[in-house]
This record gives C-alpha cells, structure tokens and sequence, in this order.
C-alpha cells in the first residue's frame, strides 16, 4: 500500500512538472504571439503616417497654389508674401 501511495505520489508530481512545463511553453508562445502583433502595429502605424505626411503635403502645394493664385497678375510684395504664407499656415492647421 505504501509503495502505492509512493508511485502515485511520484505521478501526481511527475503530472505537475509536465503541467509546469505546458504552461512555460504556451506562456513563451503568447509572448511571441504579442510580439508579431506589436511589430505588425508598429509597421502599420509607420505606413499610416508617411501616407498622411504625403497627403498633407499635396494638400499643403494645392493650398500654396491656390493662394498663389488668388493673387495672380499682382507683384507679391513683401506684405503680400507674408499674408501668403500665413493663409497657407492657417489653411494647413484646419
């Protein structure tokens, strides 16, 4: 009976290594798994923003020429210029 008792004893533990050892390894692959989803995000954040900075900046020369044109046909003084580059400024931030 006690060498029973002994051998279960033995099994129950040898099942918690194996338990411990499950656990270990899914726990590894969760990490990796976190991991590849970070890397992925990471990379898609980074496209997102250089097609937005490519956006803003054809927006930004359609701006500059539509205001280019508003003046057209007058010198640009140096006023005008600033006026310029300020309506362009304000038109980029809304």
């Amino acid at each position: 009976m006690a060498q029973a008792g002994a051998q279960a004893a033995k099994y129950i533990e040898d099942a918690r290594a194996a338990a411990a050892r499950v656990q270990q390894e899914e726990t590894k692959k969760a990490i990796a798994a976190a991991e590849q989803i970070m890397t992925k995000a990471r990379e898609a954040a980074a496209q997102d923003h250089e097609r937005m900075l490519a956006e803003l900046k054809r927006e930004v020369g359609q701006l500059v020429i539509q205001a280019t044109t508003a003046v057209t046909g007058r010198i640009l003084t140096a006023e005008d210029q600033r006026r310029l580059a300020e309506e362009t400024a304000r038109q980029i931030a809304a």
